[in-house]
C-alpha cells in the first residue's frame, strides 16, 4: 500500500484530527447520570525556531531513532525530540504547564509528563484515543473511536457508558459545563456539567476539529470544506469556495479565525471575509495552535511545522519527517507536538 494511500486509510477510520484551545476555570463533574428522552435531542451518562527556512519540501535530517512515536519541544530556537518510543502511537497533547503534560494515542494509551519523566496511565479502554483537553490537571477529557469519552479526575480515568459508536476525532471546552467533541457524520456532542447532548449539526460530512473562544462563537471543521459556527443556540454553515478537507480551526476572537488542512490550505477569518493565505507548503496540515495573534503554529505531514508571526508563514525545520498530529504550548517558547512514524 502507499503512503498516501494509507493516510487515507488512517483518515478514514478516524485518525484524529482537532484543536487548539486554552482552558478556562475548574469544575466538578456531576456524579449523577440519567437518561431523558428529549428527541431530537440524546442524551448520555457517564459510567463507573525562530529561525526561519525557504519554503520548500526539502528533506530534513531526522536526528532521533527511528521510533514509531515522538514528542517535540520548541525552546523558541529550535525543535528538539524529548521523547521517543517503539509500539506506541501518540496522536494528541494537552497541558498545563511545562511540568503537568498529557499525550494521548492508540490503544487507550495516555502517557504524563511531570517535568522529568513521561508516566503511561491507567485507562482500561483499547480505543485509539484522538484528542485530550482539560481545564485543570485535575479535570481532563479524551474522546476516540468507537464512542469513547474518558474523564481523568486527577487520580483516575473513567469512561462514560455512550449510546453511540461514533468515532470522535475533537474535543473543546470552554469550562466545566461547556465542552464539545465532534466527529464521524457530522457528529456533535455538548456538555452541560450534567450530561452529554447532541446536537443537530446540518451536515453529515465528517468533523475533526472544534474551537472558540466563547459561548456563541464556536467552529467545527471537517470533509468537503464543511465550515461550521455555533452562536450559542444553533449550529449553521458557512459557504467557502473549497472542498478540501479541513482539519483544525483556531478562534482568537469573533474577527480572527485560522483554518488549516488538506494539501497546505491555510483559511483566516478577519471579522468580514475568508482569504486563503500563503503556506509555502502542499503538505498536509494537521493542527494549528495560537498563544495569540502573533504568534501561531501549524503542524502536519513529512515534519511540517509551520510558524506565523502575524504577517505571513514561515517553516521551520522540525528535524524529523514524521506525521505531526498534536500540538499544545502556553507560551511562545514552550511548544510540544506530538507525531507518528508514518512508515510503520
Amino acid at each position: 500500500m502507499s503512503f498516501n494511500k494509507m493516510i487515507i486509510v488512517r483518515l478514514f477510520l478516524g485518525t484524529i484530527f482537532g484543536i487548539c484551545v486554552f482552558s478556562l476555570g475548574d469544575g466538578i463533574l456531576a456524579d449523577g447520570w440519567d437518561l431523558e428522552d428529549t428527541s431530537p435531542k440524546i442524551e448520555w451518562g457517564l459510567e463507573e525556531q525562530s529561525v526561519k527556512y525557504e519554503w520548500g519540501l526539502e528533506a530534513q535530517t531526522v536526528t532521533h531513532k527511528k521510533s514509531d512515536t515522538i514528542v517535540l519541544q520548541y525552546d523558541g530556537k529550535a525543535w528538539n525530540c524529548i521523547y521517543n518510543a517503539y509500539s506506541i502511537w501518540l496522536n494528541s497533547i494537552y497541558g498545563f504547564d511545562s511540568g503537568d503534560v498529557f499525550a494521548a494515542g492508540d490503544n487507550g494509551v495516555v502517557l504524563h509528563f511531570n517535568g522529568t519523566s513521561w508516566t503511561r496511565q491507567a485507562t482500561y479502554v483499547t480505543s485509539r484515543l484522538n484528542r485530550i483537553w482539560g481545564i485543570s490537571s485535575k479535570n481532563v477529557y479524551v474522546s476516540g473511536d468507537n464512542g469513547t469519552i474518558l474523564h481523568y479526575n486527577g487520580r483516575e480515568w473513567k469512561k462514560y457508558t455512550m449510546m453511540t459508536a461514533s468515532w470522535f476525532s475533537s474535543t473543546w471546552g470552554l469550562h466545566a459545563k461547556y465542552i464539545f467533541i465532534v466527529g464521524a457524520l457530522g457528529k456533535i456532542l455538548h456538555y452541560n456539567g450534567r450530561k452529554w447532548i447532541e446536537q443537530e449539526s446540518g451536515t453529515i460530512n465528517w468533523l475533526y476539529g472544534v474551537r472558540g473562544n466563547s459561548t456563541d462563537n464556536v467552529y467545527a471543521v471537517g470533509d468537503y470544506g464543511t465550515v461550521l459556527r455555533y452562536d450559542g443556540k444553533e449550529w449553521k454553515k458557512i459557504m467557502l469556495n473549497t472542498n478540501k478537507r479541513l482539519m483544525s480551526v483556531c478562534v482568537l476572537d469573533t474577527n480572527t479565525v485560522f483554518v488549516v488542512g488538506a494539501d497546505g490550505l491555510i483559511l483566516h477569518y478577519d471579522g468580514i471575509q475568508w482569504t486563503r493565505q500563503r503556506s509555502g507548503t502542499d503538505n498536509w496540515l494537521r493542527k494549528i495552535w495560537a498563544i495569540d495573534s502573533e504568534n501561531i503554529f501549524a503542524v502536519g505531514d513529512n515534519g511540517t511545522v509551520l510558524y506565523y508571526d502575524g504577517k505571513k508563514w514561515n517553516k521551520q525545520k522540525s528535524g524529523t519527517d514524521y506525521l505531526l498530529l498534536g500540538i499544545w504550548g502556553d507560551k511562545k517558547d514552550n511548544i510540544y507536538v506530538v507525531g507518528i512514524n508514518p512508515k510503520k
